[in-house]
């Protein structure tokens, strides 16, 4: 099964590689020793390869990459403090505890004992 994975808002895309900004989630998954930095301050670069063919990045827009491409081992480099001091990760690391099944949808609310679907009229 194939999907497409939201990763952060594109900052740069050159001919083989994208920049974006993490949200903080992915960054926990890529570096869970470290503490909890605020979305947008680190940066990861990462080849273009490995990005959805159904929503190209685009600078300043979600950048979506695709699960079956990261399957395989793909490494990309972490900036996690956004000072250019890059560490290696292997992306594989997003989908730890992914859950590759699509969501229900929304739900209705659930009713009480007692409650009826229909409306009563109020008394004025």
């Amino acid at each position: 099964m194939t999907y497409d994975i939201g990763i952060g808002r594109c900052a740069e895309v050159y001919e083989d590689t994208v920049v974006v900004k993490l949200e903080s989630v992915m960054v926990q998954r890529l570096s869970p020793a470290h503490p909890w930095q605020r979305s947008g301050t680190s940066l990861l670069r990462l080849k273009r390869t490995v990005c959805s063919t159904l929503r190209p990045p685009q600078p300043d827009q979600e950048l979506y990459i695709d699960r079956d491409a990261l399957m395989k081992r793909s490494m990309a480099s972490l900036d996690l403090m956004g000072n250019g001091a890059m560490v290696s990760v292997d992306l594989r690391a997003l989908l730890v505890d992914l859950d590759p099944q699509p969501s229900a949808g929304p739900q209705g609310k659930a009713k009480t004992k007692g409650q009826s679907s229909e409306r009563k009229p109020s008394k004025r």
